[in-house]
């Protein structure tokens, strides 16, 4: 009077998708590069092309299911429908394996795969290659290769979205009296003007010289931030100077000398060998 049927399964499986991380470096990730990678993953068995039969035959109906994937029996007034023991629910059955997958149908390699990161990935970007993950069963379609970006860190630089930060140290008399100095960029060294007067911890903003923009045109910029450094074992001579700028920084500061006069100090310091 009542029953409960189950639908036979699907011989065909999908199958699964496959993770790969690489490590790359950081100038790799600004410029993109091709690597050749190792999957180790199922593939069809080249000997019996992925039906688990032995050459020469072929998988049978299940003779206890007759291929339905399905057993029937009744209880009382019920009819109730598992799945097949003899087969697994498969609704078929290999009489004669195949020595090489032993049924399978499949087999374990290493597959050699050239995978191509894009210009301006960051670590936690993803590629997804179709097709290359684990093999479909019985005919079913392969599953999906992703492969996570690790970007390496730089000894000079760090990246803030597609801008590139790094510091350059200057000493006090380029600070007080601006110059021109190269900087290490990403595509080779830049000139730049620090200007007159300029202050420890400044921004100077290189348009266009940071990382790719991976989901738009044009690049980020690179943002140099000043480092003034302190000079340390000084000469005598060089004391002098420092001491003789700051009486003059003083008098100036009281209106007392003019602003030529209180940065000859700073021009000495400079000839002395700072």
């Amino acid at each position: 009077m009542f029953g409960t049927t189950q639908r036979r399964r699907t011989r065909a499986r999908s199958g699964a998708d496959l993770r790969y991380d690489v490590k790359i470096s950081f100038q790799d990730a600004a410029f993109g590069k091709e690597y050749e990678i190792e999957i180790p993953k199922n593939v069809l068995c080249d000997v019996c092309h992925g039906t688990g039969a032995k050459p020469g035959t072929h998988p049978t109906h299940c003779p206890d299911c007759k291929g339905t994937g399905q057993v029937t029996r009744s209880q009382g007034f019920f009819t109730i429908s598992t799945t097949c023991g003899h087969c697994r629910g498969e609704g078929g059955i290999i009489p004669h394996p195949c020595k090489e997958c032993r049924g399978h149908g499949r087999v374990r390699k290493v597959k050699k795969l050239q995978i191509k990161v894009p210009p301006g990935v960051d670590t936690g970007s993803k590629l997804r290659i179709r097709g290359e993950g684990e093999e479909g069963e019985r005919g079913g379609p392969p599953g999906d290769l992703f492969v996570f970006i690790y970007v390496e860190p730089d000894d000079f630089f760090s990246r803030e979205g597609d801008d590139i930060l790094c510091r350059i140290p200057i000493s006090f008399p380029q600070a007080a009296l601006g110059a021109e100095i190269e900087v290490p960029t990403l595509n080779g060294k830049k000139s730049i003007t620090i200007p007159k007067g300029t202050e420890h911890g400044e921004i100077i903003r290189l348009k266009g010289e940071g990382f790719p923009k991976i989901r738009g045109y044009g690049n980020g910029d690179q943002i140099v931030q000043v480092i003034i450094k302190t000079p340390k074992n000084l000469t005598n001579r060089q004391e002098e100077i420092m001491k003789e700028f700051e009486e003059l920084s003083k008098k100036k500061d009281r209106g007392e000398e003019g602003q030529d006069e209180s940065q000859s100090g700073w021009k000495k310091f400079f000839k002395a060998g700072n």
